[in-house]
This record gives C-alpha cells, structure tokens and sequence, in this order.
C-alpha cells in the first residue's frame, strides 16, 4: 500500500520559490508523480497557492494561472470542501485554528495520513502535521 500524505498550501508552494525547504518538497513531488506517495488536497489549497503566487516578487495572471495548472496535474486527490467543512469548523473552534487550517487537519484524519506543512502554527500544534523531510525520512526506512 502506498504512503498516503495531506498537503497543505505551504507545502505545494515550497515547489514554486527557492527556499530552504523547497529541494525536499521537490523530492516529494517526485514521489507523488512516481505512484509512490498517494498526496490528498483539499480544493482550497489550489485557491490558497494561487494566493501565494499572484503575492510573488515578478508575478503576473500567467504565472498565477500556469503554476495552478501545473499543481493540478501531478496526480493529487483532490477532496472537495463541501465534504470537510463542518468537522473543520468544530476542530477550528476546538483548536483555535483557522477554517483554512482546520480543513486540512479534517483531511488528514480522513485519510489517516500526516499533515505536510510549513506552517508554524499547524506544526506546534497538530499531532500529525509535519515537514516533509521527516516524511521522506520515515519513507527511506
């Protein structure tokens, strides 16, 4: 059975910039593209990133559109809000997390999979959530 994993935003954004963290993801989406990780996202995250690049240093409407384009057909399961939304909004209150980020951590206990992320929030206080170094550690044993 593969590894399942969730990804959030920051996660799929690390693909797009040069950042620390970013040769790591790369490694992950190897995987993903490869049918050794099975990645889920919610259809939030598409509008999310899509956020984070229109905000990028050089942006522009193509490469806003280009970059979710490219994002959308790696093979990820995309799950639709409507599925997720009110166990998201308990566990936002119960959290006091973001709808955002509460979406996440609903897919991930969907999935019983780990929570990529680089948000600092969800990873101090998220049981599951992680980076993907740990991820790509844990897949190398």
């Amino acid at each position: 059975m593969r590894k399942r994993v969730v990804l959030d935003a920051s996660a799929v954004a690390k693909w797009y910039f040069r950042e620390e963290e970013s040769e790591e993801m790369k490694a992950l989406r190897t995987k993903i593209v490869t049918g050794e990780v099975e990645a889920h996202v919610p259809d939030l995250a598409f509008v999310e990133l899509a956020n984070v690049l229109r905000y990028a240093k050089g942006s522009s409407a193509a490469v806003v559109a280009s970059g979710i384009r490219a994002a959308m057909v790696l093979g990820m399961r995309i799950h639709r809000f409507e599925e997720l939304f009110e166990k998201a909004a308990e566990i936002a209150f119960a959290k006091n997390l973001t709808i955002y980020d509460a979406t996440y951590v609903v897919l991930a206990e969907l999935e019983d999979a780990p929570l990529v992320t680089y948000d600092r929030e969800l990873l101090a206080n998220v049981m599951r959530a992680q980076r993907a170094s740990d991820l790509l550690r844990a897949l190398e044993k």
